[in-house]
């Protein structure tokens, strides 16, 4: 029993101290509100909240990962609308892609904050940001919005894309529903 107890100990203290060696290389901060559950291998299509070479490199990679993962991409469809903004700054406020106005309808809402910086998130510097929205198109409903910094001060946008974007889709993931 003892050593049943010794060993559970063991693994729980493993478990604590790996996440934060991993936290220490990633910089990274993602926040998720997920409305309901969205169907797997749903047509989608892609909205740009600014016509910039960012924010189109965003939407290619979205594209490619959201495809990769069973998605069918349909411009001008009758599904699900991923709204994009990508901001290299990171500095402007943006409260819509979260729905902070008005959280009180979102079934699950996580953030998961990979900086150990010690520091409050109200006074954290940002360095690169993509904020998605995920609504239906036919009744623009909202049903998933996401926010996601890369925290480094010197994040080049075109290379920290790809590995944001997984992330993302990694996190949407958790939001699906079966299709059988």
């Amino acid at each position: 029993m003892r050593l049943g107890l010794g060993m559970a100990a063991a693994l729980m203290l493993m478990a604590t101290a790996m996440p934060t060696a991993a936290r220490a290389d990633d910089p990274m901060r993602l926040a998720v509100v997920s409305y309901g559950k969205i169907p797997a291998g749903a047509s989608f299509e892609t909205e740009l909240f600014q016509n910039t070479e960012i924010s189109n490199h965003v939407a290619s990679t979205l594209k490619d990962t959201l495809t990769a993962h069973g998605f069918r991409y349909e411009p001008d469809g009758r599904g699900l609308v991923f709204a994009i903004n990508a901001d290299p700054t990171g500095r402007g406020e943006s409260d819509q892609a979260l729905g902070i106005t008005d959280q009180n309808n979102g079934q699950v809402h996580i953030t998961i904050d990979t900086n150990d910086t010690g520091q409050s998130t109200d006074t954290i510097a940002r360095g690169y940001r993509i904020t998605l929205g995920i609504y239906e198109r036919e009744s623009g409903r909202y049903v998933w919005r996401a926010e996601i910094n890369d925290l480094k001060p010197d994040a080049d946008p075109m290379t920290a894309t790809k590995p944001m974007v997984e992330k993302l889709v990694t996190a949407l993931e958790k939001s699906l529903k079966s299709t059988e």
